[in-house]
């Protein structure tokens, strides 16, 4: 099934019977207080019409004042009179501008600069895409729209010991279950983020793009 069928289907947030999620609790990792909601405002032509559109997406915190997402929670993004808002609940939302991105569905990927720095919360490192990541369980992290355990994006889960189930150069599978809205979360291994959640089919299958593709971009500039 193509990647973009995958996309779509995330807007249908039916969460299934046996969810594997959880909830974040006070026995949950520490890199879970990184993980904010993303709102980014943009425009979409329907029908011709150009109509406002509100993108919720999640964000992880990988430095004081940089956060990292997915490309294409910004694809529509282009209004600069309105600002692009990160908020790390019960923290005020935070304005942040775009820095760079992977510029497609292939790279998918983007980092933003925030007006302002973070402070209280440890960001998390961002680690290099290695092969023996495969045979490591993966958690995922994200602000799901779905209508159960997400909460319609008001609620932060994360699922743990996801498996790898196929590997290419800009894309990584695993079992995970997300939403749309988790896009932008992390892919976590051994405490580093090892990816960014692309896409998914709601169901037992998660995409994230590789940390291979955007580490350069984080080195040059991650503050």
């Amino acid at each position: 099934m193509p990647l973009l069928l995958f996309i779509l289907s995330w807007l249908l947030l039916c969460p299934s019977q046996a969810d594997p999620r959880r909830l974040v609790d006070a026995q949950s990792p520490d890199w879970l207080q990184a993980v904010g909601q993303l709102t980014v405002p943009g425009h979409r032509f329907v029908d011709g019409e150009r109509q406002h559109h509100l993108e919720d997406c999640s964000a992880t915190l990988i430095g004081p004042t940089t956060i990292l997402t997915a490309w294409h929670c910004l694809e529509f993004y282009g209004d600069l009179s309105r600002e692009i808002l990160f908020r790390l609940p019960p923290l005020a939302p935070i304005a942040a501008h775009r820095l760079a991105d992977g510029g497609g569905m292939s790279a998918d990927w983007a980092l933003l600069r925030l007006a302002k720095p973070v402070t209280g919360v440890t960001p998390v490192r961002v680690n290099k895409y290695f092969p023996a990541l495969d045979k490591l369980p993966v958690s995922i992290a994200g602000y799901s729209g779905d209508s159960g355990l997400g909460a319609n994006g008001e609620q932060l889960t994360w699922q743990e010991d996801c498996q790898i189930t196929a590997n290419e150069w800009f894309r990584v599978a695993t079992d995970c279950l997300a939403y749309k809205g988790a896009s932008g979360g992390p892919a976590i291994a051994e405490g580093t983020i090892i990816g960014v959640i692309s896409a998914g089919d709601g169901v037992s299958l998660t995409y994230y793009t590789p940390s291979s593709t955007f580490n350069r971009a984080v080195r040059l500039h991650r503050r």
